[in-house]
């Protein structure tokens, strides 16, 4: 069934409605020119219709993919997360002198059994990108260039999809018991996907 979809990806950006939700996985020296177009092109291949994905990249190997699930009452999230974070940023920090442009994603895909407004579904982005700096908080994260705390990478990616059963909601925010578990999923996904890259450099 298509959930509706708030998204920054390259592939279904925006609000929408997607069926297909795809994580392709590209070597850490991949220096595509043009992204959107090879992503056009792996979902071809699988005979995909791109009008109906939301599709990402990520150098983070696909078997740390972190799977986290929440219970909000009336309402469940699952998070699902590859995290890198070889290009740590601290998006507050001084831009002049920073000599990096890509390279470590955090691709945060959060699926809510739920119906959500439009104003939700940025609720819910918010609370998810919440949860992240505080992730990489708790990871002891910083920014390599400024030596400060990380609150992401360069390019970071997220989708919010919501299936739209049940009484619908205009908030998931910090105060909602849906934010919450949004948060609380995102947080331990991103943990167990940072943690998994570190025991597999070991």
């Amino acid at each position: 069934m298509p959930l509706r979809t708030l998204s920054s990806a390259l592939v279904g950006p925006g609000l929408g409605w997607s069926r297909d939700f795809c994580n392709f996985h590209v070597d850490k020296g991949y220096a595509g020119r043009a992204p959107r177009a090879d992503l056009l092109a792996w979902l071809a291949e699988r005979r995909l219709d791109a009008a109906g994905c939301v599709a990402m990249m990520t150098a983070v190997p696909l078997a740390h993919l972190a799977l986290e699930e929440a219970d909000a009452g009336e309402r469940t999230v699952l998070a699902a997360v590859t995290a890198g974070v070889g290009n740590a940023v601290d998006i507050t920090a001084p831009v002049q002198g920073d000599p990096r442009l890509v390279a470590g994603t955090i691709n945060l895909l959060v699926f809510i059994d739920g119906h959500l407004g439009d104003g939700a579904l940025v609720n819910a982005a918010l609370s998810a990108s919440e949860a992240k700096v505080r992730a990489l908080d708790a990871c002891g994260v910083r920014d390599p260039h400024a030596g400060t705390p990380a609150t992401g990478t360069s390019t970071d990616c997220l989708a919010i999809a919501a299936t739209q059963r049940g009484a619908p909601t205009p908030y998931a925010g910090s105060g909602t018991r849906l934010g919450r578990a949004i948060g609380g999923a995102v947080f331990r996904a991103i943990r167990t996907s940072l943690a998994a890259a570190e025991e597999g450099a070991r």
